[in-house]
């Protein structure tokens, strides 16, 4: 039998991923969605903060570095790149926190959607619960200490998958330009929904 050991011990420990959310759920009781989410943005603007700057010497190789983990863009998260500026998620970072706690605990209580809906109607609109607001905020952050051929790095939000399978796109009005951007189809959108868990596209500002 293989023997845990120190830090290996606590981020095995389910109890860490469920007292996380109920945290949260905490600070939604006292300050409401408003609160909640701007504590979310904060936490997040404050790990991109955190984070060292990176410049590279063609969109090529910064692709290459996210794709393999190595940008802060991926520090979180596992990446492919669909087309020059697309980027897909592959699995939620959220996702065994969110199994934990619907395995133990049961559904999440409606204030994740509240906040999300919240964050919705006044940031970008591809959120479906609170992790979504967190990696969302910290993707564009991040983004903002990233150089590319001299020019800064800019990311907007498609769509994303929920773990229980619920989705939030982009929309309708805005999908064209996104979707041109990103270089693929609605159909292949639809069809890199089915294995991923957010379409997202990083390009370099103007």
């Amino acid at each position: 039998m293989k023997q845990i050991e120190g830090n290996e011990a606590i981020l095995d420990n389910p109890m860490v991923d469920i007292a996380t959310y109920l945290f949260l759920e905490d600070i939604a009781d006292k300050q409401g969605a408003a609160g909640m989410n701007n504590y979310l943005m904060s936490l997040a603007y404050s790990l991109a903060r955190s984070m060292p700057e990176e410049e590279y010497t063609s969109w090529e190789s910064f692709v290459d570095a996210v794709v393999k983990g190595e940008s802060i863009l991926s520090a979180f998260e596992k990446v492919n790149a669909v087309s020059q500026y697309c980027m897909v998620t592959v699995e939620s970072p959220f996702l065994r926190g969110w199994k934990e706690y619907t395995k133990r605990i049961g559904e999440f209580p409606r204030i994740h959607k509240e906040v999300a809906e919240y964050y919705n109607s006044r940031i970008t609109p591809t959120a479906i619960e609170t992790g979504d607001i967190i990696i969302q905020t910290y993707r564009k952050a991040a983004a903002e200490k990233i150089t590319v051929e001299g020019k800064k790095v800019r990311v907007a939000h498609i769509a994303t998958v929920s773990p229980d399978g619920s989705k939030k796109i982009a929309p309708e009005e805005w999908l064209p330009i996104l979707l041109e951007k990103a270089q693929i189809s609605k159909t292949q959108l639809n069809m890199i929904l089915r294995n991923n868990a957010a379409v997202w596209i990083v390009y370099p500002s103007q």
